[in-house]
């Protein structure tokens, strides 16, 4: 056997590929996305889903705030309850976009309650559009939610190997720029943090906790909120059951 077939044979062995060779991490973001997304609804259900809710919502300035949430994704209709200090205020937005605000199961509302609460049209699509997204996680964030996406990077989240995804929404919503945290074991959605380029030192980070079956569907099941440079807490989400 000559030196060039030596050689040759030598260089080939270096490309083919060895199973104790770990794969290299994938940067692929659609990919990752989409994995994530069908770790929480391996059926793709969530266009069709209803969710019925009690969510707890302490915040540091009212510890106590709890809502009452029905969101259907087929039908568009929305309806959210909190209670207030002159009582439970609903508002409901039904399959045909139109508006409407209950006081105690009674429409009959002062306009001064009105004003305090933002009991308007835009107020109230901008609670659904909220809750459709922030509970659809991941499966909400789809190609018509964001502008671009960026290659996935490699990171270390709170000890655990995972892919960072960094998204320019079509449309702000607490910031227009956000970073998925998403785990290379499994696909699970670690933390989302929005951030604003041109103020580096501003910013949140959600952190997610624990996972709830909802209508066949895998959720997280807590969110927790940090300021994201002093990791200050800010409040939670936790969804406590579903409604009947």
């Amino acid at each position: 056997m000559n030196f060039l077939t030596v050689f040759l044979i030598s260089w080939l062995s270096t490309l083919a590929p060895h199973s104790d060779t770990p794969p290299t991490p994938c940067k692929n973001s659609q990919y990752i996305l989409a994995q994530s997304q069908l770790k929480y609804d391996a059926n793709q259900q969530w266009s069709e889903t209803e969710l019925r809710l009690h969510i707890q919502e302490p915040r540091i300035n009212n510890p106590q705030r709890y809502s009452r949430i029905v969101l259907n994704n087929a039908s568009s209709y929305f309806e959210i309850e909190r209670d207030r200090n002159e009582g439970a205020i609903k508002r409901i937005i039904d399959e045909r976009g139109t508006l409407r605000v209950l006081l105690n199961d009674s429409e009959s509302i002062a306009p001064a309650i009105k004003e305090k609460y933002g009991l308007n049209q835009e107020r109230s699509e901008g609670y659904r559009n909220f809750y459709q997204k922030m509970y659809g996680l991941p499966m909400s964030v789809t190609d018509d939610f964001y502008d671009e996406i960026a290659p996935a990077e490699p990171v270390t989240f709170e000890g655990e190997e995972a892919y960072r995804i960094s998204l320019e929404l079509k449309q702000e919503m607490i910031s227009r720029y956000w970073r998925m945290i998403v785990s290379t074991e499994d696909y699970t959605l670690l933390a989302v943090e929005f951030y604003h380029p041109e103020n580096p030192e501003e910013g949140e980070i959600i952190k997610f906790e624990d996972v709830v079956q909802v209508d066949g569907i895998t959720l997280p099941r807590m969110r927790h909120w940090y300021e994201k440079q002093t990791n200050k807490y800010l409040g939670s989400d936790i969804i406590v059951e579903e409604l009947d």
